[in-house]
């Protein structure tokens, strides 16, 4: 893939035609992406399964399962567990964030992988060359 040049004096009329279709790639999939980042939800277990939870990509705890076994935990460790298995949904809830970015937009980036902090530069990078001084 082509390496972006942020250097106008460096531009081709091809380069930019090709910027300009990533740019609206992207656009069109933050629409109906978001839809769909706000629909995943992430899961985690702890103690055995005795405790669950479900958390949203924002990491916004949904649900909170605690069976009548783990109540029978001494307070430091129950919440030791809860904790961990709302680590592990909010974990979840974002891997499946990155897979669900990466199978939309990761052919718009140079390896076909999705960096998050290099696709938010890249984004801006390309967002601002359409500016004008």
């Amino acid at each position: 893939m082509h390496k972006f040049d942020a250097d106008p004096a460096n531009w081709r009329e091809e380069d930019l035609e090709r910027e300009a279709e990533k740019a609206a790639k992207i656009l069109a999939w933050m629409d109906d992406g978001q839809r769909e980042l706000d629909e995943i939800t992430g899961t985690g277990e702890a103690a055995n399964g005795q405790v669950k939870a479900v958390a949203a990509v924002d990491g916004t705890v949904r649900d909170i399962v605690i069976t009548p076994r783990a109540m029978r935990l001494d307070s430091r460790t129950l919440a030791e567990q809860l904790t961990l298995a709302v680590g592990r949904a909010q974990d979840d809830a974002e891997r499946q964030s990155r897979q669900l970015m990466a199978d939309a937009l990761g052919d718009l980036l140079p390896d076909g992988r999705l960096d998050l902090r290099a696709f938010e530069e890249q984004l801006g990078r390309l967002l601002r060359s359409f500016e004008r001084p």
